[in-house]
This record gives C-alpha cells, structure tokens and sequence, in this order.
C-alpha cells in the first residue's frame, strides 16, 4: 500500500513538472513571437524608403542633384548614373557617417539600383542590393527586386519582391525577412516628388531570427503609406508561428506617428516604432 502511494506521489510530482515545464514554454514561445513582432514592425519602416528613392532615380524627370536632395536632408547624400552598363545602375552613396535623411533616420554606406526601363513603366525592373548599408545604426543586407505594372484599376503599380536580413546595433543574431509587397499608387504620380505619394500596400512574407523562431504573415487590411510620413499610417498584419500564436499589428486609423499596437486577441499594447 505505501509503494502504491509513493508511485502515485512520484506521478503527481512529474505530472506537476511537465505542466509547469509547457506553461512556461509557451509562456516563452507567446514572448518571443512579442518581441520579434516588435522588431519585424521596426525593419517594415526602416527597408521601404530605398524603394522610393529608387522610383525617383528612375523618373527621367529628376536630375541626380535633385534625387540626392529628395534623399537626404542636409545633401549628404550623392547620385551617381552609370548608362553604359546593362543594366544599368544608380548608386546612392550616403556616406562613410551617418547621414540624416528625409525620413529622420541616419543612413551610411551605400545602395545599387540595377535596372531595366523607366519608373513606372509596365514591364521595366529595378534590384536593389547593399553594401555597408546602415539604417539607424541597424546593418541591411539582401536585396529587392521592383516590378512595374498596373493595377486593375488603372493605378501605377510595382511589386517588390524582397528577401532582407536585419541586424539590430550591439547585439547577437539578426532578422530575415522574405515575401512580396504589391504597392498600388493612389496619389502623387503626376509629380516628381516623394512627398505626396500614397501608397496602399498588400502582401504576405516568413521571417526568422537567429536562433531558430520563424513566423509567417499576411496584410490584412492593406497598408497605407504617405510620403509626408516617416511611418506607415494604417493597415494591419496578422503575425503566426506554426499555426498557433498569432498577432495583429494595427497601424491605426491614419495620424502620422510612430505608434502601433499588437493585439492577441485578448489583450492589446501599444508599441513604438523607430
């Protein structure tokens, strides 16, 4: 009678443990999907100005001068055009130190736009790529490729194919990232400036962090972005890992600021972007 009751304590015991042991590993898992949301939520605003520097680079109407201008805030910034390669590319070198942008971030180093036709043109391409690439202090590295078309609507239109790994400052591993962003144009194609472009955005993509956490994600109200803000204005994307945690990040209602919140259903916070 007392060995029965020693096993039955034993099995109590271990099944108490185990318990204890897979509510602290999901506990973990729901924290780490938190905190790669968060930052995933950052790279999405730091890697989408480079596209629309590229879209200006290739309007035939804008002087290299006038690109670097557009780019960058104090002209630390250079445009050069090399049209004897094919394709053909558009460097644009911030410099060896950080640079303050039109966006209000520091960029060094420099991007390579190879490309094929012009901005906005249905079949032309553009392929971003990097070298010494620094947003923020945040090393960016990869590529993007750009392709034009038109929207069902008549919009101009471009799908950026991406595949990028972010590296956050003074810290171990890195973030990649791949998918598609099909960015529709609804406003500001009728000037050369960056400023009053509108952009709704829709896509899917996977990400990943050193140490082995992968997600997937899917826009679910499309993305809108406004090129007097420095952060996507609304739109939401829902977050999953292995079909069980999942999260939406909501960008609000269309104030220019750098507030989101993350959502699990249950319980909502609010996150600052960089």
């Amino acid at each position: 009678m007392k060995t029965n009751l020693l096993k039955l304590w034993a099995a109590g015991v271990m099944f108490t443990i185990l318990l204890g042991a897979c509510g602290r590993g999901e506990r973990n898992d729901d924290t780490l999907l938190d905190q790669f949301l968060e930052a995933d939520a950052g790279n999405e605003q730091l890697t989408q100005f480079e596209d629309d520097g590229a879209e200006a680079a290739l309007d035939s109407r804008v002087a290299d001068s006038e690109v670097a201008g557009l780019l960058s805030s104090g002209g630390c910034a250079t445009v050069t055009r090399d049209t004897l390669s094919t394709p053909r590319r558009i460097t644009i070198d911030f410099g060896a130190v950080n640079c303050l942008c039109r966006d209000g971030r520091y960029r060094r180093g420099m991007v390579y736009v190879d490309y094929t036709g012009q901005r906005g043109v249905p079949g032309s391409t553009a392929t971003l790529s990097y070298s010494g690439y620094f947003v923020n202090d945040r090393g960016i590295s990869g590529s993007r490729t750009i392709s034009y078309s038109s929207s069902p609507g008549g919009n101009p239109q471009r799908t950026n194919t991406y595949n990028i790994t972010v590296t956050p400052p003074n810290q171990s591993g890195s973030y990649n990232r791949q998918g598609q962003r099909v960015r529709e144009k609804i406003a500001g194609d009728g000037t050369a400036s960056l400023l009053d472009d509108v952009y709704l955005i829709s896509g899917s993509g996977t990400g990943s962090r050193t140490g082995g956490l992968t997600y997937s994600h899917t826009i679910l109200t499309p993305l809108r972005r406004e090129g007097s803000c420095a952060w996507t204005v609304s739109g939401s994307i829902q977050f999953s890992r292995n079909n069980r945690l999942t999260r939406t990040l909501d960008f609000g209602n269309g104030s220019c600021d750098d507030q989101a919140t993350v959502s699990n259903g249950t319980r909502t916070r609010t996150i600052s972007l960089p």
